[in-house]
């Protein structure tokens, strides 16, 4: 890239930056322009790069955002031969940008993992392991540790600065004893290297920083939105995340700013746009929630909506929709399975056995001829609330559901 711009590509280093006025003074640092007597140093910056064909990297926009979209409008529209790339964890918003998002780390499934030559073909573990033995040289994939391997790179996600902190733990611990320890991950992910930047020396860091750059309202939907598992729709989130009673389209912008900003992952699956956190956003998000004491009501209203959706499909599970409704409440299976523990933990006897019999229900679909296993499990749930035989059953509703049928 940098052959194709005569006058060289310059980096200008913005995270150390928080003061918006500062921004034009680091990119003249990097340029060594010196502001002209009788002009302002923005005028300076344009004379000297206005003939020139150049690249100019802004690194780390997303806390001077307004600022680096305003400079760097100022400087296309006078230097034509001038491209900037700014990388940040929020689009400029301005004309003729283009956006490239920065995936996570490609990663296998160790559900699936056959054999350790598998594992180093993915870029997550390649990572885990040239990091690891630059504190430890005799360490190795084998085929002891590639599945502890292969579980650390999954649990999170295949963020690049996550799994570099992992590494760096194979120091004093294996790999096994790494992901045994990853419940805790903000606890175990510190000690990143002195000259990093503060907010990339630990995983906690870095999400404190993002977290710290939100509005109010931005915080208090990424808390909310942290109790979904697995994902979530649209309307499941203006149901479990809605702010003071708010329009939904209110929640809609909320989020839309929240992906935006890289917190919420969004993709298209059966015609419906999903949502999603990584699990260690969410499990910060989760952090927050509990912090802020309203986590009780939040996973009220979570359980209440998949409750409700529970509802829904009860009648449709016999009929030609049969299949259709297995196949979306297979996709909320994680957030059924959340909701159906916290009314297990608070004794919600109505709510865990609605649940409680989806649960089921999805078990048996998904391995045909277990009948007796979903039978158990169902008399397991009336016993941890406390029901006894008879009780609770419901006619005509899940507990009518053949095993045979599915």
């Amino acid at each position: 890239m940098i052959e194709g711009f005569e006058d060289g590509a310059w980096l200008v280093e913005l995270a150390p930056l928080s003061d918006r006025d500062l921004v034009p003074q680091a990119v003249s640092s990097v340029l060594g322009v010196r502001e002209a007597p009788g002009t302002t140093l923005l005028d300076s910056l344009v004379a000297h790069l206005e003939a020139r064909e150049c690249l100019l990297v802004l690194d780390n926009c997303e806390h001077l955002v307004e600022t680096c979209a305003e400079l760097a409008a100022t400087l296309l529209r006078s230097c034509p031969n001038l491209r900037i790339l700014a990388t940040s964890r929020e689009a400029l918003r301005m004309p003729g940008e283009m956006l490239f998002a920065v995936p996570s780390l490609s990663l296998s499934d160790p559900r699936h993992l056959q054999e350790e030559e598998d594992l180093i073909g993915y870029e997550a573990a390649r990572l885990f392991v040239e990091r690891a033995r630059a504190v430890r040289h005799d360490f190795a994939l084998t085929e002891r540790n590639a599945m502890a391997v292969a579980q650390i790179c999954y649990r999170l996600d295949g963020i690049p600065l996550a799994i570099e902190l992992a590494a760096a733990r194979t120091r004093v611990l294996s790999a096994e004893q790494i992901d045994a320890r990853l419940a805790d991950s903000f606890a175990l992910l510190s000690g990143g290297g002195r000259t990093a930047m503060p907010h990339h020396r630990t995983l906690r860091a870095t999400m404190e920083w993002s977290y710290e750059l939100l509005s109010s309202e931005e915080r208090i939907l990424f808390r909310r939105l942290s109790v979904f598992a697995g994902g979530f729709a649209l309307e499941a989130a203006e149901a479990v995340g809605v702010i003071d009673g708010p329009e939904c389209a209110d929640v809609l912008e909320l989020l839309v700013s929240l992906v935006d900003k890289s917190l919420v992952l969004v993709a298209e699956r059966g015609g419906e746009a999903r949502y999603r956190l990584l699990e260690t956003v969410r499990q910060y998000g989760l952090e927050k929630l509990e912090v802020s004491g309203e986590a009780g009501e939040v996973r009220s209203r979570h359980a209440t909506w998949f409750v409700a959706l529970a509802e829904e499909a009860e009648p449709h599970l016999k009929g030609h929709l049969q299949v259709a409704w297995l196949q979306r409440l297979e996709i909320e299976h994680d957030n059924l399975r959340v909701a159906l523990s916290w009314s297990l933990e608070r004794g919600e006897a109505e709510l865990g056995l609605t649940l409680g019999g989806f649960g089921g229900v999805l078990v048996s679909a998904r391995t045909p001829g277990r009948g007796a296993e979903v039978a158990g499990s169902g008399a397991g749930e009336r016993r941890s609330l406390g029901i006894g035989p008879g009780q609770g059953a419901r006619p005509g509703g899940l507990d009518s559901v053949g095993t045979g049928r599915l």
